[in-house]
């Protein structure tokens, strides 16, 4: 079965290539639209596009389930070059016609209110995870393996390697696909675009449904945020802090250990 995952990495591509190019330079008013007859409007242009995309990421979570890690960060990577590849389009022509929740602030205030405001509700659960942590490796070992889980030296290397892929996920689902959304799905508040960008960024957490449960929630709080603020580090960095505190306290698992261990 792994030997249809570079038909699946290509059929995303092509699709996404043959629908997703940039428009040309504006012939009318707005500069959104070109219009001669064989143009599309831009909300069944973008339709179009997140149909086949949509289609080709279920066939493959279908398809495998269970797959090695280096297929999804080989498929985010690819779609991360697809994504710079349309940065301006999505920035100038997508992202423009919504303006920011903070509009009239400046862009250092706003910058400033969207990581205390991120990182306040980051600290307070971190702070869930920990006590969760700790009752739970408690439960299992004592003190010893309780605190040997929580106060492990490994923690801040992982979420150092994990920002990284926080980033590329967080460029592709919010950046890309939830202005695309808000696009097509013209509703006058973008609150339905939000759980929906949320609900699709679970998803590509199965079939650990354990994991997709709380990044549905995690993800339609960073969609708001995003589509508040427009800045994806601070959110990224929360993700790291959370993804690693996660995995560390709740499931006992050691990220460096697995990725090290996977690399060598």
């Amino acid at each position: 079965m792994e030997a249809l995952i570079p038909l699946f990495l290509i059929g995303v591509l092509s699709a996404m290539l043959l629908v997703g190019r940039p428009v040309p330079k504006g012939k009318n008013c707005l500069g959104i639209l070109t219009l001669t007859p064989n143009s599309l409007t831009l909300r069944r242009r973008l339709s179009i596009e997140l149909v086949l995309l949509g289609v080709c990421a279920t066939g493959f979570l279908l398809v495998f389930p269970e797959r090695p890690w280096g297929v999804d960060v080989g498929l985010g990577l690819l779609a991360l070059g697809f994504i710079g590849l349309n940065a301006k389009f999505t920035r100038r022509v997508v992202w423009s016609q919504f303006a920011p929740g903070d509009g009239h602030m400046s862009d250092r205030a706003r910058r400033r209110k969207c990581f205390l405001i991120t990182l306040t509700v980051t600290a307070c659960l971190v702070l869930m995870l920990l006590v969760l942590g700790m009752g739970i490796a408690y439960a299992q070992g004592g003190w010893d393996q309780a605190l040997a889980q929580v106060f492990t030296w490994h923690l801040l290397p992982a979420i150092g390697l994990f920002f990284p892929w926080a980033l590329l996920q967080q460029t592709l689902f919010q950046f890309y696909l939830l202005g695309r959304l808000r696009t097509v799905i013209p509703t006058r508040s973008p609150l339905f675009a939000i759980v929906l960008t949320g609900i699709s960024y679970a998803m590509s957490h199965l079939p650990d449904l354990t994991v997709a449960l709380v990044t549905s929630l995690m993800g339609v709080f960073w969609t708001s945020m995003y589509y508040r603020f427009r800045m994806l580090t601070p959110i990224a960095l929360s993700h790291a802090v959370l993804g690693t505190g996660f995995y560390y306290w709740i499931y006992g698992r050691d990220l460096l250990d697995d990725w090290l261990g996977s690399v060598w």
